[in-house]
Order: C-alpha cells, then sequence, then structure tokens
C-alpha cells in the first residue's frame, strides 16, 4: 500500500555481534549514525551525470508531479495508500527506518541511534539520539516514544495495529532510553516500527490538540509542512532541526497531485516539474532516447494485485480463482504493457525476503485449456457475470484491464469494467462495495520481509483478510507461527511453504512483479529511494 522493507546508509552500517550478558544482537551507527552528506549513490538508477559528480549544492525548490497525493498525514491511519505514505515520509521518522539509499533492505539508525535485541527475542532497547528535536524545536524524549509505541499497538487508534503483534508495552528507561518489551518473539516488529505507523510523534502536542495536530503536524523527518492544498498540492520546507547535519539540501518541496500518467512526464519534459512518479510504461522507450530527462528504475517490492472479493459467490470457489490464474497470459502482457520490464510471479504477494525460486514454487503459466477445464468442473461451467474496478488516468491500467476482458472472456466469464478515480476505488475496496478491483494504483508493500501483508491478508480479523474476504485457518496458523518464530534460519524454511500454500489458494492475483520507474530532469541528483521505493528527498539537490 504502500505502500507496507537492513542497515545502509551514506557511511553508516548497522554492525551486528553477538554479545554476552543476555544481549544476543548489538546494531550502532557509525559516528552515532549521521550519515554523510556528500555522496551521491548510482543506487536505484539515480541521476549519475556529469552534474551530479560536483559537490551538491543546498538550497533551490522542487516540485514533484506525483500520481496521489495525502487525504491524510495521520500517520496511525492513513486512508489514501502511499498518497498518504509518501508524503509522511518527509515529515516524520521511526526509531529505525527503510535505508533511505534503497543499498540494502535493512533498517538503519532514525530516532534512535542504536538499539540491542535480548538473546530470548523479547526485549528491544532503543538508545536516541542525543538532543534529536521534532521539527518545531521541541526536544524527543522517552515519554514521547512510549506513547509513540503504545499508539502503534492500539487497534482502537491504529489502523494497522495488527503489525504490533507481540507487543506487550514499552518503558522509559531513563530520558534517553526506551525499552520495548514483547509477550513472545516477532523478528519483523522492527520493520514494522520503521514505517507510518511506527513514526515518532510529541506525545503533549497529540493528547492536546487530538485530531488537529494532523492538520499541522511535526516530526523528526527532513522537512516540516508548509502549506496544504486538499486535493490539489502540498508543499513542504526545510526542517532547520533535523537531524542529520547539512541535510537537507532543498528549502521546499512541492507534491502536486497529477492523476494522468502522461501529464506527469510532460510536466517534467516542459520543466512545470523536476521529478515525476509513475512513468507510462508505453512512454519508456521515448523517455531513455530524450537526453532532456533521466529515467530511473528501481526494484522494490511492488505489484500489480487483483483483488476479488470473497462475499461474492463465483470467487468463494477456488476452480474459479485458478482458472482465472492460467487463462491470464502474462508474458503477452509484460511484453505488450510494461516493456518487457515485468516478472511473472511465483508468489501472490510481492517480490520480499524469504521468497523461494521459481524452480522451488512454480509460478502460474498461461494455459488456456486447463482454465477452460477448471471452469467446467465449478459451480459455474457456463461462467458468470461481473465486474471490474480500476484507477483512471492511468495507461496501463487501461490497457490492462482491456486485456483481461478478453482473456476471461475465453472461460466464459464476462466483465464489464468500472473506471473510478483513485480515492473512490480504494474508498469502495474498504467498503467491501466491489466484485474485483485494483486497491491501490501503486501497489507496494511497507516492508522487505513478509511479515505485514502475511498478516494483513492472512490472519482473519478486523479488516477481513484485508478486505478480500478470504479465510483459510490453516495458512493463518502457519502464518502465525512464521510470525513468531526468532530464527532468521527458520523463518527462511518456513516461508517458502506458506508462499506456496498462499499461491495455491489465489485468494486474489498478483498479475505482475514491476519495478518503480520515476523520470527526473538531468540536474536533479541524489534522487535516492529506499527499499520500498519512497524518497525522503533529504539528498536531492540541484546542480547549476
Amino acid at each position: 500500500m504502500s505502500r507496507m522493507n537492513d542497515c545502509k546508509g551514506r557511511g553508516l552500517m548497522g554492525h551486528v555481534r553477538l554479545g554476552g550478558a543476555g544481549v544476543a544482537l548489538v546494531v550502532s551507527a557509525v559516528a552515532l549514525g549521521v550519515l554523510p552528506a556528500t555522496s551521491v549513490s548510482a543506487a536505484n538508477g539515480v541521476n549519475t551525470s556529469a552534474a551530479c559528480k560536483t559537490t551538491p549544492v543546498k538550497g533551490g525548490d522542487l516540485v514533484y508531479a506525483r500520481q496521489a497525493g495525502p487525504l491524510t498525514l495521520n500517520t496511525f491511519y492513513p486512508i489514501n495508500g502511499n498518497g498518504d505514505i509518501f508524503a509522511d515520509t518527509l515529515l516524520y521518522q521511526g526509531l529505525v527506518m527503510p535505508d533511505p539509499t534503497g543499498k540494502t533492505k535493512n533498517v538503519v539508525p532514525g530516532v534512535a541511534s542504536s538499539w540491542t535485541v535480548s538473546s530470548n527475542g523479547l526485549t528491544y532497547t532503543f538508545h536516541l539520539r542525543p538532543g534529536i528535536k521534532f521539527s518545531n524545536g521541541q526536544l524527543v524524549t522517552a515519554a514521547d516514544v512510549v506513547y509513540s509505541l503504545e499508539t502503534f499497538a492500539n487497534p482502537k487508534v491504529d489502523e494497522t495495529a495488527g503489525l504490533a503483534a507481540g507487543f506487550k508495552n514499552a518503558v522509559a528507561v531513563n530520558a534517553s532510553t526506551v525499552q520495548m518489551n514483547l509477550t513472545e518473539p516477532t523478528p519483523g516488529i522492527l520493520y514494522n516500527l520503521s514505517i507510518f505507523d511506527g513514526f515518532i510523534v510529541p506525545k503533549n502536542l497529540v493528547v492536546k490538540d487530538g485530531k488537529s495536530f494532523w492538520n499541522n503536524p511535526v516530526g523528526t523527518g527532513p522537512f516540516k509542512l508548509g502549506n496544504w492544498v486538499h486535493g490539489s498540492s502540498i508543499t513542504f520546507v526545510k526542517n532547520p532541526y533535523y537531524w542529520q547535519p547539512g541535510l537537507p539540501y532543498l528549502n521546499k518541496v512541492t507534491y502536486d497531485y497529477v492523476s494522468n500518467d502522461n501529464t506527469r512526464l510532460l510536466d517534467v519534459e516542459n520543466g512545470q516539474a523536476q521529478i515525476a512518479d509513475g512513468i507510462p510504461f508505453s512512454a519508456i522507450a521515448s523517455v531513455k532516447s530524450n537526453s532532456s530527462v533521466t529515467l530511473q528504475t528501481a526494484k522494490v517490492p511492488y505489484w500489480v494485485g487483483l483483488w476479488m472479493n470473497q462475499q461474492r459467490k463465483p470467487f468463494q470457489n477456488l476452480d474459479v480463482r485458478q482458472a482465472m490464474e492460467y487463462a491470464i497470459d502474462r508474458p503477452l502482457i509484460n511484453k505488450q504493457i510494461y516493456d518487457g520490464l515485468g516478472t511473472n510471479p511465483n508468489s501472490v504477494l510481492p517480490q520480499l525476503k524469504f521468497d523461494a525460486s521459481n524452480s522451488v514454487v512454480k509460478p502460474y503459466t498461461f494455459d488456456l485449456k486447463k482454465a477452460k477445464a477448471l471452469m467446467a468442473k465449478s459451480p459455474f461451467p457456463k461462467g458468470f457475470t461481473t465486474t471490474l474496478q480500476y484507477p483512471s488516468g492511468y495507461a496501463a491500467y487501461t490497457d490492462l484491464v482491456l486485456v483481461l476482458q478478453s482473456e476471461w472472456a475465453a472461460i466464459g466469464i464476462k466483465v464489464k469494467l468500472v473506471s473510478e478515480d483513485e480515492a473512490t476505488e480504494t474508498q469502495l475496496y474498504t467498503a467491501g462495495k466491489y466484485d474485483m478491483t485494483f486497491p491501490y494504483a501503486e501497489f507496494t508493500s511497507d516492508v522487505t520481509v513478509p511479515d505485514e501483508y502475511a498478516a494483513f491478508v492472512g490472519v482473519y480479523d478486523g479488516d477481513h483478510g484485508f478486505y478480500s474476504w478470504w479465510k483459510n485457518p490453516k495458512i493463518q496458523g502457519m502464518i502465525e507461527t512464521f510470525t513468531h518464530t526468532a530464527s532468521d534460519a527458520s523463518r527462511a524454511v518456513q516461508w517458502p511453504k506458506i508462499q506456496a500454500a498462499m499461491l495455491q489458494q489465489t485468494p486474489f492475483i498478483n498479475v505482475i512483479d514491476l519495478p518503480f520507474v520515476n523520470v527526473h530532469q538531468p540536474n536533479v541528483c541524489g534522487t535516492d529511494l529506499d527499499p520500498l521505493g519512497a524518497d525522503s528527498l533529504q539528498y536531492t539537490w540541484i546542480a547549476k
């Protein structure tokens, strides 16, 4: 949904060693985790032109054409997927954060300069950065961290409190040290703390201001909120109290919401914006030959997830769901729509840590004969009629749904196509008012380990299998065991079995795995993406 991703950074590496006195893992940051602000990474296809090999330039304003903007800045209750989350990434940080340079899939120090994990995996001790402040100049205290962690685990406040599975409590050891205690080992919780609902906020202001706090929030990210024109744009200005010396380089960043993907590209080409995300795959060939723009691709856990509402009888049937999988000609879709950049998935989730290879868990292949045979033995041998909602303004989705409509017609499924703006489509999805839908136009995992989405979709709780209404008690038990297994070696054995079981059950369809594709003007440097495709822009600068 993102927007729901180990330790790497500019000059920062997490150091792992065995320790004594009951401490099994020690993670520290070189020079307290302060990332040097002078190097420019070539990771994830960022600009390595001659202009960007000079010393970074401070100052300047950046306009970023985004396919979706925030509907809320409430980190505990995002409602517009990456539209909310990618704005939050500029404003807030957690105790740990995804590597902002994207060079590794690890979490790195954020508000905490270091942390330790007890040998039994039940106690995490975080040491806060000395003197770290919120963007209003207020010191970050252990009380703020305790409050934020306990809110993270409170299902009455945090929509995704399931990510805090295993959380018992948080305790302030002293003014700069917080201990998080678990009821059982839950190694994925460290990754979950690195994303939006693990962000640290000031307790006194959230309690005092209530819901109004989120209209003008403060955090520890590289930027603070400037002006927010709901539905049109949001502006961020440099956080003068940011903990990384010399960063961010930019004075101001404006996200313009531009839902049409071709318009976003044109905005960069004509200079109305310096960066645009979600570039149409149909335009990649022309972008590569255009010297006025620079293409950026990044491998992230990004997939085209298609949800089938299992409150509808046809989708309750496994034969129907598998028939739909076999009827999809993914090589054709990849070639015709995604410029060959996609990958045929062997998981219903995006590519994540512990995934088995195709030789171990085989992906669905295009097999129309098998698809027809499965439909023939299902309760719907003559097919059925259904609807498919898809996001407007995206050329790839417009092309994709036409192909899927044709391919499923070949097995008797008549699909009516319904175009909705992305916000409306997402709201209909969470309300269960759909037959089939793409929940988010840009669908990513928030962490690089499977724990998040496995819990979302496989543990049937308040979100009804992540609004698919799919339930499988056996797989749910496998997921819960995996989630609370402390050993990565054991988790690496368990996950492929869960991966294979979920793919066989196909509660929803992963049409294809894709890279993120962005474009920027050639003098925009330091356009690092983290392992999840988010850019907090603290390293971004504009060359003269």
